[in-house]
Formats: structure tokens, sequence, C-alpha cells
């Protein structure tokens, strides 16, 4: 896909330069392969029992979040970072897993792809529409997980924030979501490791009582603080393909290579 097809490689560079990451081009292809990799670990996982999906130290990381609030239903805010997929299908060994996901547009591969998580027991909500069915999910003690590091479909509800050199608009539904269902905001990122694959987590964000929209501009604030740390530390884990620094909506398909905003 980056040597080859050369598949959005100008624009990965491009993001790789302005955040001012190191060898920029190795960075890149180790991300590709990744990615390739991610991808035939997924063909495999389809081919094995539901069990097969394991992660490093997952269970110690349940274990932490659990240990920290006193709520059984969480909203985890992570990204496309090691392999996302198939750390989800082996967290929903362990808790019931809603992710909120939005539609392949290759027909096909939407179909298996969405096939093959809610045959590992990860229930699926299309972005959007995710509101009433995620709350539900967590007043039922559920973990709803939702993406953090894609450019919001709407400009309603979302916030600039400085990310890796540039401003991208942040969707700050994670963070009302908990707010709304009085539940942590756990940040939370998959990455390979040389035993195979684990669970970074970062923070567990709980709302206090009496808590508004500013709670959330802050928590999701700080999510993308921590997002950012994390890709410094493995900028080849990190899914630089996607479009991250335009306008909420796609309304102008434009990046805006401005400042950092202050936290």
């Amino acid at each position: 896909m980056g040597s080859v097809l050369r598949v959005r490689t100008a624009h990965v560079l491009a993001s790789l330069e302005r955040a001012g990451i190191a060898d920029g081009a190795r960075v890149a292809r180790l991300m590709y392969r990744s990615l390739g990799t991610g991808v035939f670990e997924l063909v495999a996982l389809a081919l094995r029992p539901r069990s097969a999906a394991r992660v490093h130290g997952l269970e110690g990381v349940v274990a932490a979040v659990r240990s920290q609030t006193a709520a059984t239903g969480v909203v985890v805010a992570t990204a496309h970072t090691g392999n996302w997929d198939y750390t989800a299908c082996a967290l929903a060994r362990h808790v019931d897993l809603t992710v909120i996901t939005k539609r392949l547009s290759v027909s096909w591969l939407d179909r298996w792809w969405q096939g093959l998580r809610r045959a590992r027991g990860v229930q699926l909500v299309q972005a959007g529409s995710a509101a009433r069915l995620s709350l539900a999910a967590l007043r039922g003690g559920g973990w709803v997980a939702s993406m953090i590091d894609q450019a919001p479909e709407r400009t309603r509800g979302s916030v600039p924030v400085g990310f890796l050199g540039a401003v991208a608009d942040v969707d700050l539904a994670p963070a009302l979501l908990a707010l709304r269902a009085r539940c942590p905001l756990v940040v939370a990122f998959p990455k390979r490791t040389a035993d195979g694959h684990a669970v970074e987590l970062c923070a567990v964000l709980e709302p206090p009582a009496g808590a508004g929209r500013a709670w959330a501009l802050g928590a999701m604030r700080e999510a993308t603080r921590l997002l950012e740390q994390f890709v410094r530390r493995h900028p080849e884990q990190w899914l630089w393909m996607h479009r991250r620094w335009k306008r909420a909506g796609g309304s102008d398909g434009r990046e805006r290579t401005v400042l950092q905003l202050p936290a």
C-alpha cells in the first residue's frame, strides 16, 4: 500500500513532517507494514475460534479500570493504533463491548469486517445514530468504545484542539456520553509489543458531581493530549493515513496548518 500502490503516502509523509517526527520515511514504511500485518491477523482470526484473540495484560487493564471507579459502565476513548479491531475482539471476551463504528465504502469488505467483529461478541452501533443504544449499553454495565482520531462528521459538538503540529476538530461525543451516563471516560490505546498485542491505559477520567459541558471539553482535550503523547512514543503504530486535520464534516477537504492551541 505504501511502496507500490502509494495509498496516501504524500499525506502521510507531510503529516509526519509537520508533526516533527524524525525519519518520516522509515516511520511510514513501518506504519504500512503494521497495517498489512493487521489485515493478515484479522483474516487468521476469522478462521479460528472466538477464544483465539489474546492481548497481553488485558485482564489487568480491565481490573485496573474497575478498581478506579464505582460505575460499571465505561466509555473508552481509543484510536487506530496497534491492531485496534483485534484488541476489540479480545476485550469482548472480558466485558460486554459496544463499538461505535463507521461503514466501509466497499460493501463486501464492510460485511466481512462487521461480521468478524460480531462473531467475536462485539456489538456494533453506527456513528451518527449511536447515542440511544450506547447509553442503554452503559446503563446495563457495558463498555462503549469510540475512536477519537478521526475528523467529526459535523461541526456541532466539536472543538478545535492542537494535535501533532496543527489544529484538529475533536468530537465531544465520547465525553458527553460519559457525562450523561455518569460513568468514567477511559483513555486507552492498543499497541504492538515484542510479545504480540497489549493495551496502554493512559487515564480514567470520571465526571464529578454537577459536571457539565466544560468537563467534557476538558476531558476530550486531555484525551487528545494523551493520544499525541502515545503517537510520539510509537509513531509507527498510529494510522497516519486518516485526514485527521480536515474541518469537521469535511466540507472543503483542506487541512489547517495552524499553530498548536494551548491546553
